[in-house]
């Protein structure tokens, strides 16, 4: 019987992959930034940056006490991997239901940036945005 083992390439690109799943279906701050280098740079939506983890975790918590139910769907992801750094873009569905029964729904554009750090992947850098400017059907155009 033979097993099939994949390359270290598809195991890191599988790695960030489920770590950005992972995030997705995180409901707290703690849970948000499991994976996150201690000086993580950060862009949000509504507009907010921060670098290290405490100001985002106190931001994700904030935020996600404001949500009777949230579901994120990724839609599309395209991975980017180096030998220690690796970037997940990803088109996301959001859609909200806020504690007065408020509904919300939108795509997200995100990219997380990941280095390699003694052998565990870890998030550098994050950035997430709304298109501006009128309707997006949410597909990527490529050249």
């Amino acid at each position: 019987m033979s097993t099939l083992h994949k390359s270290g390439a598809d195991n890191d690109r599988d790695i960030l992959v489920s770590i950005v799943k992972g995030m997705t279906k995180s409901s707290t701050g703690e849970q948000s930034t499991k994976h996150w280098a201690e000086d993580a740079l950060w862009f949000d939506i509504p507009p907010f940056a921060s670098k290290g983890i405490a100001p985002a975790i106190k931001m994700f918590d904030n935020v996600f006490k404001n949500f009777k139910s949230s579901k994120f769907t990724i839609l599309e992801t395209e991975v980017i991997l180096g030998e220690d750094l690796g970037i997940v873009c990803t088109v996301q569905k959001v859609e909200l239901v806020l504690q007065n029964d408020t509904t919300k729904a939108m795509l997200v554009r995100e990219t997380d940036c990941f280095k390699k750090l003694d052998g565990k992947w870890l998030l550098v850098h994050q950035h997430a945005s709304v298109p501006s400017g009128g309707e997006w059907d949410g597909k990527i155009v490529g050249a």
